[in-house]
């Protein structure tokens, strides 16, 4: 049978590649693709590209010379406020403004101390208690003591904040209790004991938790600044920070400018005078404003196909994968999208020719959920190899009959689906071939619709989809990193995954969060992702890697195992 979808997959190709050089990319926000038109390429209308080219040459101080390196990002960070930090490229700016107890190491595989000197930790694994540097100061100069981690963690899990991030800090005693009303701030296990020390009390053994102090939610912030009369993220004059940067000055949808913090307990260690974050959406403009020599280095989503191309095999392109999958999340409140559906969906596409063809990075295909990197308890091996690689099938004809027996045979019956994306073009290209392989394998009709980030995720949030792009990067190295965020709580807000398998699921989880066994967590685990891929709320594309394009003055630029830049290690000579 002739595939349609392969010309979709030729079209997306050709139309990075005759892009190049010409910028692009005029705003898509809320346009719509026609349900089955796979053929419909909306970057062929890039214009402005130019306008994103000249930020970037405007933009830096120094390029390609002095201590200011040039970094480009391809969207404006959904916040500057690490107690609502839940998003990569958030973190990706964050980490660089702030520290918390710890840090990623320099290599960024793992992490050591920040503004904690060290920590020690009862016989029964449950209280952690924390000592910080001497002289710890915020970017102002004003003293940064343990006072300011308990009010900034207690503000995330405050619900007046509405922090999607606060579920991150559930393992503590009572967090969770506060975060749903049910007790109050004093009885939560967090407590400054003096100003550098800080005593954490955990709901059970946790043997990555000082693991999770290095991301940017637990980062501490400073209370007159949050609770000032001013919006504090909005300014420069009101962004107090602790980090080996500082910010010197927000450009809306444009860019940022920061420069050294010179009250950084490792300053003298930190090379760059400054580093220059500039928005440029389109891979192609990047690409240009890379080859003009306007910008330093790229990643992620910069890095597209043509830059791939036209620097493979060179020292400036490099690869780093990461303890994370890029999925899409079904929205299972919907009736009509039942478990068998959601498998049908599945298991009738070609991830490998998705991945191979539209995707810049060709990135290895997900055919289960935790990735690859991810240890096995302390056996030594990967948690990929020893639970098996592959969990998910690709099979048309099953997926047909699935469908047949949910009631929509060759998809008669069922609605045209509502497939929402961020209007990055690889979101566009991966979206315009499932949509065509869809009504190709199943019969079944979507619509694509993109917005920009930050709508996107308002949408996302408020259940206005059935099929929605989404990805994550874990934080440590535990396949609860990955496994944890389809806990009750977030999957009734996100997938609205509501049914007796999830319950079971969520049991399975509390039970390995009880556990100290790190034998008993990995059955558990392994449990929990047979449930995940049987039930399918969501549906695994590929493991997250990510590239760097640096050019060869750019010395000792890494990113960590969640694709963060990490500046303070650079030299630009």
């Amino acid at each position: 049978m002739r595939k349609t979808w392969l010309g979709i997959v030729l079209t997306a190709a050709m139309t990075v590649s005759l892009l190049t050089g010409c910028g692009g990319g005029g705003s898509t926000e809320g346009t719509t693709a026609a349900a089955g038109d796979g053929a419909q390429t909306e970057s062929t209308a890039a214009a402005g590209g130019s306008d994103e080219t000249t930020q970037a040459a405007e933009a830096g101080e120094s390029t390609g010379g002095g201590n200011i390196l040039t970094y480009a990002i391809d969207a404006e960070p959904e916040t500057l406020d690490p107690g609502m930090c839940n998003y990569a490229k958030a973190s990706a700016v964050l980490l660089n403004l702030f520290n918390g107890l710890y840090r990623y190491s320099d290599d960024g595989s793992n992490v050591e101390p920040a503004m904690a000197e060290g920590y020690t930790v009862s016989d029964d694994g449950l209280v952690y208690t924390f000592t910080l540097r001497e002289g710890l100061k915020w970017s102002d100069g004003s003293p940064l003591t343990a006072e300011d981690f308990e009010y900034s963690w207690k503000r995330e899990l405050d619900q007046e904040l509405i922090s999607p991030a606060a579920w991150n800090l559930f393992d503590i005693v009572n967090a969770e209790e506060y975060n749903n009303g049910e007790c109050s701030a004093d009885e939560v296990g967090i407590k400054a004991l003096d100003e550098r020390t800080l005593e954490v009390t955990l709901k059970n053994p946790t043997a990555y938790f000082v693991s999770l102090t290095a991301s940017s939610n637990w980062a501490p912030v400073k209370k007159d600044m949050v609770e000032g009369s001013e919006a504090w993220v909005k300014s420069a004059d009101t962004y107090v920070c602790n980090g080996p940067f500082m910010l010197k000055e927000i450009k809306p949808q444009a860019g940022y400018t920061l420069v050294k913090n010179p009250n950084y307990y490792d300053a003298e260690n930190v090379k760059l005078d400054g580093v220059e974050i500039v928005i440029i959406e389109q891979a192609e403009a990047a690409l240009s404003a890379y080859n003009s020599g306007d910008i330093d280095v790229m990643t992620g989503n910069s890095v597209g196909t043509q830059a791939m191309s036209q620097y493979g095999g060179s020292d400036e392109l490099t690869a780093h994968d990461l303890i994370g999958t890029s999925y899409f999340d079904f929205n299972c409140s919907k009736e009509y999208l039942t478990s068998e559906v959601r498998k049908a969906l599945s298991m009738a596409i070609e991830r490998d020719t998705i991945n191979q063809a539209v995707v810049p990075s060709k990135p290895k295909s997900a055919f289960a959920f935790v990735p690859y990197g991810i240890p096995y308890g302390d056996d030594g091996v990967n948690f990929r190899e020893k639970v098996g690689e592959t969990l998910i099938k690709e099979d048309v004809e099953a997926a047909k009959q699935l469908l047949a027996d949910a009631g929509y045979p060759d998809g008669e019956g069922l609605p045209t689906l509502q497939f929402i994306i961020t209007n990055t073009q690889e979101n566009k290209d991966k979206a315009q071939v499932m949509q065509a392989m869809w009504k190709e394998n199943l019969g079944v009709e979507c619509e694509i619709v993109t917005y920009e980030s930050k709508v996107y995720w308002d949408e996302h949030g408020a259940g206005n989809f059935d099929v929605a792009f989404d990805g994550w990067t874990g934080d440590y190295l535990d396949p609860n990193t990955n496994l944890n965020i389809f806990n009750k709580g977030r999957m009734e807000k996100e997938c609205r995954w509501q049914s007796e398998e999830a319950l079971r699921y969520d049991d399975l989880l509390n039970q390995a969060a009880a556990s100290a066994d790190n034998a008993e967590r990995m059955e558990i685990f392994t449990e929990c992702e047979a449930i995940l891929m049987d039930e399918m709320p969501v549906l695994p594309l590929y493991y997250r890697n990510t590239m760097v394009l640096a050019k060869p003055y750019v010395k000792g630029f890494t990113v960590d195992f969640g694709a963060h830049p990490l500046f303070r290690c650079v030299a630009v000579e």
